[in-house]
């Protein structure tokens, strides 16, 4: 985590006034709201799932790990 980062947003969200947090928080409310339904009606979608009873995926960072030893050791 970016630490520098998230102490100067910080600093920055508590310098706004009144008014300037209020629409930051519609803003992120808009967004929280706009990804809870992109991310609700993508679980509806058949690619989802579709490799959860491959045996060889179900732990898919060492799947991940080894498929890029593969191609960076080769």
């Amino acid at each position: 985590m970016n630490t520098k980062l998230v102490d100067s947003l910080v600093q920055i969200i508590n310098s706004l006034n009144e008014e300037e947090k209020k629409i930051l928080k519609e803003k992120l409310d808009y967004k929280v709201e706009f990804l809870k339904t992109t991310l609700s009606n993508l679980t509806d979608e058949p690619f989802i799932g579709m490799w959860q009873d491959r045996e060889d995926m179900q732990d898919s960072s060492q799947w991940v790990r080894h498929l890029r030893q593969q191609e960076w050791m080769s």
